[in-house]
């Protein structure tokens, strides 16, 4: 990532197409992603990619392991600019916002909700316990 680290570069973020409308199963804008799980990056590398223009975030899920570019756009991410009401200013990213709708049910909607989740582990944990007590 341009702030913090360098996986946008990495993944080949210039050939990304947005083809996902809904974020992955294991996608961290999620709200239910498990917390601290970033892939050893920070979780202010991702607010930051976004919050400073960097490119275009690539959908893990979608970068081959032949050292070829993501083949996505991460369409959590997306989600999640919408939801906080973030443009895009970087030429990367196309229309991609325009194919994108908001959902706040599902992913974070606010750069303080992700860096709460993702920095506290431990409460997502009791919540998890807390869940699984309950369905007992």
């Amino acid at each position: 990532m341009a702030y913090g680290g360098d996986v946008a570069n990495l993944a080949g973020w210039c050939d990304m197409k947005p083809l996902l409308n809904r974020p992955c199963n294991e996608c961290p804008w999620r709200r239910n992603h498990p917390a601290g799980w970033l892939g050893g990056y920070r979780p202010e590398d991702f607010t930051q990619q976004i919050q400073f223009d960097g490119p275009p975030l690539p959908c893990h899920k979608t970068i081959p392991g032949d050292g070829t570019d993501a083949r996505a756009m991460c369409a959590g991410a997306l989600i999640f600019m919408r939801n906080s009401c973030k443009t895009a200013h970087h030429p990367d990213y196309g229309n991609a916002l325009d194919t994108i709708e908001p959902d706040t049910e599902t992913v974070f909607e606010w750069s303080h909700e992700f860096l709460d989740h993702h920095n506290n582990p431990e409460k997502w944990l009791e919540r998890i316990r807390a869940k699984i007590t309950r369905q007992r």
